[in-house]
């Protein structure tokens, strides 16, 4: 037994060892009558799912403390826990318990309490308020060493990331499906923006990255985003990889509306046809995650088109720096600006007699492109970028651009074989003729002839009702830091 190059490599009759350093969650030397045996718990990869394995290796006391002494072991953590009990199969409280909470005890994660939280069969959570101060003695013999919240209502996740001290912990965890990853992502963007001084509601301001890496347990209906980080939607997969520390970074897109931020995306942007949709598996809730698989088909029966004036600046549009920016000298941070879609005289008088801020000189007003565009069935984003690879399409993090898809006219068959296509992951699913991809930084979308209809737009499975008859949105590069390891 030896601990060299990097690996604890162990040899016997019996069985040969080889693991590597950054595999080991802890090890324990053990006192025996013999001798010693050095304990080691390790991660395994098989068929991209992760599995935690123990060994004892046997040797003399001396020998297994001085291999233990080499050994790294997991760096203990403290993280801040949500979970969504209503998600999926309103199983995520039991997923965590059973899941995952034994290997954050293995790897002695611990953090401050945060309200009520006991480690028994039932669990118990008062969401009423952010308790501050140290769990008493008695309570402290029962309550896990995570700071946990289980919500009770739609965006307390959110409002609570405005208020709690993040400065002591490592990481955010959310354990649900992508619902309650975007209110993270949203609590975490508009905590940052407003701590550096910047305004959410404002368009214009400039989101530098979250300070804290965000972590997915899946335990909801679709799990999209973990699995496109981790090729699996198993939580003890996404729990070891939060544990090893493996991370990437992605980007997001923000949703403003009537000079108020509507939320961001970190998954999909849909209007039209996959609002609409999800509208509609609202409605139907009582049928659970079924019906994602029965809605849908009627939604597209009864699509409707929609008239749309779109406008968006191109990912090779080059951006007019002003000389503040050139001291901090990263394109990430350059902030764009556009003239005004409208061309009524009367709104052109107005923006004229405007006082210049910085952001308006940002960007010259021929930067901004109209799509052709104007009767279609979606406009679509993802900030996970789909690409081919090989006949499927696979996720690409942290592209350099959002790609901005719509679809146009079509016949009804057409609409279902490319709808088909795209559910199957196969590469060419946007090889038709109705459907068009850009590549944008920004874009907006203002709708014509309205007609008095409601519009809405699924953003991360959570539905948002058009309020003004125009939307914006943008990229922002490379702000999250993600825990996983994508295939």
């Amino acid at each position: 037994m030896d601990f060299k190059n990097s690996h604890l490599v162990y040899k016997s009759s019996n069985c040969d060892y080889d693991i590597h350093k950054s595999l080991i969650l802890k090890s324990n030397v053990i006192k025996t009558d013999g001798g010693a045996t050095l304990e080691v718990s390790y991660v395994v990869e098989k068929e991209k799912k992760l599995t935690v394995r123990h060994i004892q290796l046997p040797g003399d006391l001396k020998k297994c403390l001085e291999v233990q002494s080499r050994i790294p072991g997991i760096t203990h953590k403290r993280f801040l826990v949500f979970i969504n009990p209503r998600s999926g199969r309103k199983r995520a409280v039991k997923i965590y318990e059973k899941r995952v909470r034994p290997i954050f005890d293995l790897c002695g994660i611990q953090t401050e309490e945060f309200g009520m939280y006991k480690s028994r069969k039932k669990f118990e959570f008062d969401v009423f308020s952010y308790v501050t101060e140290k769990t008493n003695d008695f309570l402290s013999k029962y309550v896990h060493k995570l700071c946990i919240s289980v919500t009770s209502r739609a965006n307390e996740v959110r409002d609570l990331l405005m208020n709690i001290d993040l400065v002591s912990f490592d990481g955010v965890i959310a354990v649900g499906g992508d619902g309650i990853y975007n209110e993270v992502v949203s609590g975490m963007a508009d905590r940052e923006l407003r701590d550096n001084g910047c305004d959410p509601d404002d368009p214009e301001s400039r989101l530098l990255k979250l300070r804290l890496p965000i972590g997915i347990i899946p335990a909801g209906s679709g799990n999209y985003t973990a699995w496109y980080l981790n090729g699996t939607k198993c939580p003890q997969t996404a729990t070891l990889r939060i544990v090893l520390g493996q991370s990437i970074s992605t980007n997001i897109a923000s949703l403003h509306q009537g000079n108020k931020c509507s939320g961001y995306s970190g998954l999909i942007l849909g209007f039209g046809l996959f609002g609409d949709v999800m509208k509609d598996c609202e409605r139907y809730r009582w049928m659970g995650t079924s019906r994602f698989k029965v809605v849908p088909v009627g939604s597209v029966l009864n699509r409707r088109p929609v008239n749309v004036c779109i406008s968006y600046i191109p990912t090779e549009t080059k951006t007019f720096q002003t000389r503040d920016m050139f001291v901090d000298n990263k394109p990430d941070f350059l902030r764009l600006i556009s003239m005004p879609v409208e061309n009524s005289k009367s709104f052109r008088e107005k923006f004229k007699k405007r006082t210049l801020s910085t952001s308006d000189i940002l960007e010259e007003p021929s930067e901004w492109k109209t799509a052709e565009e104007r009767v279609v069935y979606a406009i679509d984003t993802y900030p996970i970028v789909m690409k081919p690879k090989g006949v499927k399409m696979s996720p690409h993090f942290g592209g350099d651009s959002l790609e901005l898809l719509i679809t146009g006219k079509c016949k009804l068959g057409d609409h279902f074989r490319q709808l088909k296509a795209v559910d199957d992951g196969k590469s060419n699913c946007y090889d038709f003729d109705f459907v068009r991809k850009i590549n944008v930084q920004r874009y907006r979308v203002r709708v014509l002839k309205n007609n008095n209809e409601d519009f809405y737009i699924n953003c991360d499975g959570e539905v948002i009702r058009l309020e003004h008859s125009e939307f914006d949105v943008r990229l922002h590069k490379n702000v999250v830091e993600l825990y996983g390891k994508p295939r």
